[in-house]
Formats: structure tokens, sequence, C-alpha cells
């Protein structure tokens, strides 16, 4: 009985060695990646991950669930930094157009001041007039992007008649093109285009689309609408050259071409499309061929 009390004695002492040492190295190992976790997070510019020489299976399962989670952090981090970018590019952006027509304004006020005619005053008014209803446009986009954004505006989803909306809009347009000396081919369907939609929404996104067309536009403007699984509306019309990378981001909020700058264009209006588009479950998408820019937005049939 006693021979049997000393074996089970040193028996439980060296399991209890054995759990002492399992716990200390356990303990080295957390201790060691805790140290590395330290390291990585407090250097931004690293693409070390963490490593352990360990063969426990809930030591190497826990290495790899916080490697994960580093990339994750570190993906987020390169993406807050290219969004705070462009919102730093965007601003600048907005800056420069609210800055120039406002710049050329008040030289034309100065001048009205001096001693003109009575034509030059007219005609330097009506610049004046034009920079302001510049301004106007750029702050009206802008208030609109962030109600959108924020929430603030919604939109409804009810039948409505796009193929009247479209017509309405290219009216409104009518004269600015006819102040271009252009006449734009429109092809419409003989029927109604109902979709599910809100009409201000929807009209929001052909006027948007056309003011880009007007202010960018080179000529050769078609306007049409095309049946297939959806309703397809193409805006098209001849343009300055663009690349792949171009149509790719031309959405984007505060996108604009450099050789653009002075045409009074934040960006804003084609993203506001986008937004709206999407919210009526619908697709938009640019497009470049022969020197012809075109926009395409096509939204779902009501059932």
């Amino acid at each position: 009985m006693g021979d049997i009390w000393v074996v089970t004695t040193f028996f439980l002492i060296f399991l209890l060695i054995i759990l002492i040492i399992y716990h200390l190295y356990y303990r080295m190992n957390i201790k060691h990646i805790t140290k590395q976790l330290v390291e990585i997070m407090n250097i931004t510019d690293t693409n070390g991950l963490l490593t352990v020489k360990a063969r426990q299976k809930d030591i190497l399962q826990l290495v790899n669930i916080l490697n994960r989670l580093i990339k994750d952090i570190r993906s987020s981090r390169i993406q807050i930094k290219r969004l705070n970018m462009k919102f730093r590019k965007g601003i600048t952006n907005i800056a420069h157009d609210l800055r120039t027509p406002l710049t050329t304004a008040r030289g034309y006020v100065q001048l009205l001041q001096t001693n003109v005619t009575e034509e030059e005053k007219q005609e330097y008014l009506k610049i004046v007039l034009e920079r302001q209803n510049m301004v106007q446009i750029l702050l009206e986009q802008l208030f609109e992007y962030v109600r959108i954004e924020s929430g603030e505006t919604t939109y409804e989803n009810v039948p409505i008649d796009a193929k009247k909306v479209f017509i309405d809009t290219l009216t409104m347009y009518y004269d600015d093109f006819n102040k271009k000396g252009e006449e734009p081919i429109v092809k419409l369907l003989e029927k109604q285009c109902i979709i599910l939609g809100d009409e201000q929404g929807l009209k929001r996104i052909f006027s948007n689309i056309l003011f880009n067309s007007i202010i960018h536009g080179k000529g050769e403007y078609s306007f049409q609408i095309i049946e297939e699984e959806s309703y397809i509306f193409t805006f098209s019309n001849i343009s300055d050259p663009m690349t792949r990378e171009d149509l790719d981001i031309i959405f984007n909020r505060f996108y604009t071409k450099d050789q653009a700058r002075n045409k009074n264009n934040t960006g804003l209006g084609l993203t506001i499309a986008k937004e709206i588009t999407m919210q009526f479950n619908g697709r938009i998408a640019a497009f470049y061929n022969d020197g012809k820019f075109s926009i395409s937005v096509s939204l779902p049939k009501a059932e």
C-alpha cells in the first residue's frame, strides 16, 4: 500500500512539473506574440506578420486569426489614406471651382466701376450673372451630394414613365444645344417606359448627364432609349480623348479631367447621377469609342 502511495505521489509531482513547464512555455509564446503585435501595430509602414515556433493547435490558430486581423487593419489604413487624399483633392477642386468664377466676377465688377460704355456695361453684367450662376450650380451640387450621402434625401419607388421624364428633361436643355449650334438626334420608343422610381430623382439623373454633355461635349449629340431586359437611356457626343482609367473613375466623387478645370466641373454631377441610379436598382456606365463619349443608364422595368 505504501509503494502505491509513493508511486502515485511521484506521478502527481511529475504531472505537476509537466503542467508548470507547459504553462511557462505557453506563457512565453503569448508574451512573444504580444511583443510582435505591439511592434507591428506601432509601425505603419511594415508588412510584417506574427510568427511563432509553437506547435500547439490553439496557439497556431490564434496567430492565424491575429494575422488576418492585421491584414484587414493594414488594408483599412491604406483605404482610409486613399480616401483622405481623394477628399483633400476634392476640397481643393471645389475651392478652385468656386474661386475661379468669383474672381472673374469681381474683376468685371471692378470694371463696371470705371468709365465704360452702356454696351460694355451690359456685356460685363451678363458675364457677372453667368459666373454667379456657375457658383450657384456648384453649391447646389455640393449640398445635394451631402444630403444623399447622409441619407437626408430619399427617393420613392413608384411606377413612372421614364420616357416622359426623359423628353421633359431634354426639352429643358433645348435652348442650350441651340446656342451651341447643335440639333441633337433623339430616338425614342413608341410605347411608355414604366419603371419603379421617383420622377424628381430620375430628372436629376438625366439633367446631370445632359449638363455634363453640354459643358464638355464637342458636337454630334445623340440621345436614345433602347429596350432590352431593362430600359437603357444613352447619351452620346464627340469629346476629348478619354482613357480607360478616366472611364473607370468618371463617376467617382470629385473626379475631373485636368483640362476641364476651367469648365465649371467638380465631378459631383455624375456622382449624384450614379448614386440615384443605384437607389433605383439601376446601372450606369461610361464608354469611349471612335472619338465619342457615351453614358448609358439602365433601369429595370416595373413588373
